[in-house]
């Protein structure tokens, strides 16, 4: 998705949100305002364009005229009408681009770097200002507190913009975003099920997340959206997720609760066992068709370094 540019992105002022202002701006930053990009892609089996010929996505029918392939007639329409059509198709040249970013309440930290929300906004706003420059019909899914926010692929430059507001409000601090809001937020599995009716097949799939409710089921249906979509998986966790410090007490307090955790060495074990079964289950993805991983951690990534790797993720 990103190439390479000889000087580094802008670094969100704040570390634990991002505003409008930041994520507008990343349209103006390389590949997204590349000079040279075209309106249609030209890999052929990749994408579908609007130039109708012989692929596999159907779109009308006309009368027959000589010389057209006998394997595209319309035999059903003919045995009704009596006269020969054949059917058009768009050959396979653009496809939409869906990107799903995670927002909900486990993304609000941070020990190092930036928040994993803030790092899960500037991607998916990259991601949304690449593809749209390319000429592609982008859309997305905002995973927040006790909400879904939907849109559909389009390359209507307004709901691009709706899209940026929606990440913006999404990615405010947890305080302020959620005063009193007590909704349970909405589980992956539960989200990845009902994709079926909106990501078509064909579709680029990137999600953004911590993939901190990962199981068997989320695997289940992330192996059922390969079969058809090419999923970009991107992980976004914190050093502190991977391992506790030895030999410490920690206090934790959120919603009114207190909790305190004495990190000793077989709770470090079982610590570390819950964070490396997270990444198992995505691995296991790897060997599929069309499937990549990508493990970032919230000070150590690529959005801000240069010279930028293309094929990041």
């Amino acid at each position: 998705m990103f190439v390479a540019d000889n000087s580094p992105r802008p670094v969100p002022a704040q570390r634990h949100c991002i505003s409008l202002d930041e994520l507008l701006s990343l349209r103006h930053w390389p590949p997204a305002r590349s000079p040279g990009r075209q309106r249609m892609a030209i890999r052929e089996g990749h994408h579908l364009s609007h130039i109708r010929g012989r692929g596999m996505e159907y779109d009308d029918v006309r009368e027959y005229q000589p010389g057209d392939d006998i394997r595209h007639l319309d035999w059903r329409l003919m045995a009704r009408t009596g006269e020969a059509h054949t059917k058009l198709y768009h050959e396979e040249r653009e496809r939409p681009v869906f990107v799903l970013a995670d927002l909900r309440p486990a993304m609000f930290f941070a020990t190092q770097g930036h928040y994993k929300s803030v790092l899960a906004c500037y991607a998916a706003a990259m991601t949304i200002w690449t593809t749209l420059a390319n000429g592609d019909r982008v859309g997305g899914q905002i995973l927040g507190a006790g909400s879904e926010q939907l849109f559909r692929p389009s390359s209507n430059r307004q709901q691009v913009m709706a899209m940026m507001a929606a990440l913006e409000r999404s990615s405010a601090h947890l305080d302020r975003s959620m005063p009193d809001n007590t909704t349970p937020s909405p589980s992956l599995a539960d989200v990845l099920a009902g994709a079926d009716r909106y990501i078509s097949s064909g579709t680029l799939l990137y999600i953004f997340s911590d993939f901190h409710d990962v199981d068997e089921a989320v695997q289940q249906h992330l192996m059922r959206l390969a079969q058809r979509c090419e999923l970009k998986l991107v992980l976004i966790s914190d050093p502190l997720e991977q391992q506790l410090p030895q030999g410490k007490r920690y206090r934790f307090f959120g919603s009114g609760r207190e909790l305190v955790v004495d990190a000793d060495q077989q709770q470090q074990q079982r610590y570390q066992q819950q964070f490396q079964a997270r990444i198992a289950l995505l691995e296991r993805l790897r060997n599929l068709r069309g499937v990549e991983f990508a493990h970032w951690q919230t000070h150590h990534h690529p959005l801000f370094r240069s010279p930028l790797m293309q094929a990041v993720i």
